[in-house]
């Protein structure tokens, strides 16, 4: 304990001593903040008020100028919602403050996770991957589980209203899992134990995030936080690497397991691309390979359910706005129940801006973080190097470039690009700058493709407004009450 405070007061004395240091104007403190503690005793509690606590930080930078400070013990975090700035910071601070190692023993070298020495290595190797070309040939296996979707969910068609986020997550943990490690819907290699196993992680790492004495890694190592992080790793860990060692034994043995009638010749999941990357390249360690796709099933599957949830929510509060992306539906697919080709996905112009606006209005990240190494100049402030930066997604989403109609869910802004804010930065719900989201278009492909599906044979009814919002990792509805379904007449 002694230690500790050694420790601690060492930090503070660094800090005293860095903020000394001539340098440019400082960003306003947020309200609050308390001697030693600073605003640590704001991150705790029940999540629900964690996120009104952080949309106060949103908004007070954003009434600030569009950077603020809030300090956690010795350590300041900036919190950024100027679009410009963002960018800046974006793309000249490219690693990750010291909390995201929190999530290194599972993700390592994943691409969220990763050093900035092993990530731009790493993200050239994985572009490629990502490309239409690719994606493309995964719209079959998108429709077949959106199929699968619609059948799970008659079973609520006039019933109370459900969880809808829960049959959405369990849905696209197949359709991730499939398209990303080619498994077929009987393989139960990664199941709901491995999601059940990821989402208790990331409540691991929130916990320990928001105690500050857990970020020192003496503590942590004994504590009970640190004891069931390892039997869940343990969990995480061997589900990954059986379906690595299964899939080396077919490929090696030339099971050509992915050509049948049901998907495309050019079918190629991102399991053995990357095994491709390591025989041909000797590229990637298998440890690495479990890196890359551990990170990709659990930052596509549940940021992606988490879209489509708000989404759906949304379209059952306006009803005039859900009708107009059925009959845009309708007049592309037809009254035939066919699947929905790539051709057809670009032509739902109307879903697609559904989808945008949501997504700026509910981002289903509302931050990332950077590390500020050295000093940072912005348009009107310094950022002293030992800092961390939190740009604000949800921030900028809300910004007043969107005009006076800001908080209200418009996806007709989209049609028309002399509607929109000049600034291009200030929708970034993929991220922005050079470590933006390398999924986004494999998320947009798969989420109209599902929501199509959707809309086509149910009626949805909601209210936003009787939703509460809660912020771990993600944003996403406190309440098990979402939606209604009714089938539709025709």
């Amino acid at each position: 304990m002694i230690f500790a405070v050694l420790i601690v007061s060492f930090c503070a004395l660094l800090v005293l001593w860095s903020k000394l240091k001539p340098r440019g104007p400082s960003p306003p403190v947020h309200p609050g903040a308390l001697p030693i503690l600073g605003h640590a005793h704001q991150l705790y509690g029940d999540p629900k008020k964690f996120w009104v606590t952080k949309k106060k930080m949103y908004q007070f930078s954003l009434d600030s100028g569009g950077v603020s400070e809030i300090r956690l013990g010795p350590h300041s975090v900036y919190v950024l919602t100027d679009p410009d700035d963002s960018l800046v910071i974006a793309n000249t601070c490219l690693n990750k403050p010291y909390y995201y190692d929190f999530a290194k023993e599972m993700f390592n070298r994943g691409l969220v996770t990763a050093s900035l020495t092993t990530w731009k290595p790493h993200r050239k190797l994985l572009y490629p991957a990502f490309n239409m070309q690719v994606l493309a040939t995964f719209v079959t296996e998108y429709n077949t589980q959106s199929r699968n979707l619609v059948a799970a969910l008659k079973a609520e068609v006039g019933k109370e209203p459900f969880n809808v986020r829960q049959y959405l997550v369990n849905q696209l943990l197949k359709t991730v899992c499939q398209t990303s490690l080619g498994l077929e819907t009987k393989d139960k290699s990664i199941d709901e134990d491995y999601a059940n196993a990821t989402e208790d992680l990331f409540m691991l790492f929130i916990e320990r995030l928001k105690k500050i004495y857990l970020h020192l890694p003496f503590i942590f190592a004994w504590s009970s936080i640190k004891a069931k992080q390892d039997q869940l790793l343990k969990i995480t860990n061997e589900a990954m690497f059986r379906v690595i060692d299964k899939r080396k034994v077919e490929l090696k043995g030339s099971v050509v397991k992915n050509k049948t009638p049901t998907r495309d010749v050019k079918f190629k999941p991102l399991l053995d691309q990357l095994l491709e990357l390591s025989d041909t390249q000797d590229a990637l360690s298998d440890a690495e390979i479990r890196e890359h796709l551990d990170t990709v099933v659990a930052a596509a599957y549940d940021t992606t359910a988490t879209a489509i949830t708000y989404a759906l929510i949304l379209l059952g509060t306006y009803p005039e706005i859900q009708d107009r992306a059925y009959k845009e539906i309708k007049t592309v697919l037809g009254d035939e129940d066919k699947d929905i080709s790539k051709d057809d996905l670009q032509k739902l112009v109307y879903l697609e801006a559904v989808l945008k606006e949501s997504m700026r209005m509910y981002p289903s990240v509302p931050c990332v973080a950077r590390s500020i190494e050295t000093d940072v100049q912005l348009k009107n402030y310094t950022l002293p190097a030992g800092s961390s930066c939190m740009i604000s997604i949800y921030g900028m989403n809300h910004h007043a470039m969107w005009g006076a109609d800001v908080d209200e869910f418009k996806p007709e802004r989209w049609l028309d690009p002399s509607t929109l804010p000049d600034n291009p930065n200030v929708f970034c719900s993929f991220s922005l700058g050079k470590r933006n989201c390398l999924g986004r278009l494999y998320a947009m492909l798969v989420m109209k493709t599902m929501l199509a599906h959707i809309l086509r044979k149910f009626l949805i009814i909601s209210d936003i407004n009787s939703i509460t919002t809660q912020y771990d990792i993600l944003i996403k509805p406190a309440d098990n009450s979402q939606i209604r379904l009714e089938l539709r007449s025709g």
